[in-house]
């Protein structure tokens, strides 16, 4: 959820009386400057010219305090880049316009076993795709307005409370949206979940997640989501994404849906770390069970008349990622990506309907630790979808530099 900024400095001011009473402070700090270079897109249509623009910049700025009574912490994004992500050169708009969005949250405990949460979003440890490297919704079993967080011993922990306006912070509706989860979490084995958007008609969604930590060096995680809308968060799990741009040659726009997800009411998700120091293997999983489902998740204006458009209903997710430690400053990270629908149906794109065809992509990168603070990371990023029409294959250069304390 997008928040306003003056939102993080009265939280983080309300809670700064509060920080001399802590006995346990620890800061943490990251700064982040990046950029995908250029973005290369070929159409699969040979009627359709290629087309490479510069990426944008993007700035990334994260601070925790953490204390035995208050956390607070913020994540702020800055992005460089063109409007809408077009990438139009003749548009009539600046080439680049600046965009912010920022997320805050603030824990208060000022008991042992009871706390306060505000924007306090806590997930359950199966919930995670660590390819990914996200959590699935509903494995989030504080919310992301006020929650009463109980913890009567270390490894368990209970939430309860609601959704405040999302109006209130910049962004669409306005429900008070009951949300219940539990997380038990110890050495062998995590377990949780959650019951979000209570007493809504078509937004209520559950989850049971759980991680196995048992053998040595392995970790699983596994869960299971029910959303009645369809939409359990796992919308954008692609390297890159295939962008629209204005052809001169033929004066049109050359279009790709946004088909980049895994999109049902029943979805099962899997992930799994092994780490053996020096280097690790991570995998990750989503199917849905639904293979004929079509998420129903915005309004396109065809010719003047708002109709509800089908977005890339994928049915199945793997990845797969390997980080190997070549010396002390020079990693390896590579991770692979695809993307496969079983059922039938098909969904509206700018040109007319299509099915969804598979798409795959590979993101080598080599990492450059130049000390405990500062990094350095290049690579590459390929991305293909094999559809005849909408079909792309796309190149990105992503570099970044990250300052850490």
């Amino acid at each position: 959820m997008k928040k306003v900024f003056f939102t993080v400095l009265a939280a983080a001011a309300l809670s700064s009386a509060l920080f001399a009473a802590d006995k346990k402070k620890q800061i943490e700090f990251s700064n982040e400057l990046s950029s995908d270079l250029i973005h290369h897109i070929a159409p699969k249509n040979s009627n359709r010219d290629s087309h490479t623009s510069f990426a944008g910049l993007t700035e990334n700025v994260k601070a925790d305090y953490n204390g035995d009574i208050v956390k607070v912490g913020a994540d702020a994004n800055l992005y460089m880049k063109d409007p809408n992500g077009t990438w139009n050169d003749d548009d009539g708009q600046p080439f680049y316009i600046t965009e912010w969005d920022a997320d805050w949250y603030v824990e208060f405990n000022p008991f042992k076993v009871v706390g306060f949460g505000f924007s306090d979003e806590l997930y359950t440890e199966g919930s995670l795709l660590p390819v990914w490297d996200s959590n699935v919704n509903a494995g989030n079993y504080s919310t992301n307005g006020f929650a009463v967080l109980i913890r009567p011993i270390k490894e368990l922990s209970f939430g309860a409370g609601f959704d405040v306006p999302a109006a209130w912070f910049g962004d669409d509706g306005n429900a008070y949206e009951l949300a219940l989860g539990v997380d038990y979490n110890s050495d062998p084995f995590s377990i949780g979940g959650s019951l979000r958007h209570i007493g809504t008609d078509d937004h209520f969604q559950l989850g049971v997640y759980a991680s196995i930590k048992a053998i040595d060096k392995l970790k699983i995680n596994v869960g299971f989501t029910h959303s009645e809308d369809g939409n359990a968060g796992l919308g954008n799990v692609t390297f890159v994404s295939p962008y629209n741009y204005w052809d001169g040659t033929s004066s049109s726009w050359v279009s790709f849906l946004n088909a980049e997800g895994i999109y049902g009411e029943n979805i099962l998700t899997g992930g799994v770390v092994f780490d053996a120091g020096n280097f690790q293997i991570l995998g990750d999983l989503a199917f849905n069970f639904d293979t004929d489902y079509s998420y129903k998740g915005y309004w396109w204006n065809i010719n003047g008349t708002s109709v509800q458009i089908g977005k890339g209903g994928y049915d199945f997710y793997t990845a797969v990622e390997f980080k190997m430690e070549l010396t002390k400053v020079i990693g390896l990270d590579i991770k692979g990506l695809a993307l496969f629908d079983f059922g039938d149906e098909t969904v509206l794109g700018t040109n007319g309907w299509r099915d969804l065809d598979p798409t795959f992509g590979v993101y080598p990168k080599v990492v450059f630790t130049l000390n405990d603070h500062h990094t350095l990371y290049a690579g590459i990023i390929v991305q293909s979808c094999t559809d005849s029409d909408y079909g792309y294959t796309e190149f990105a250069l992503p570099v970044g530099w990250k300052y850490t304390y």
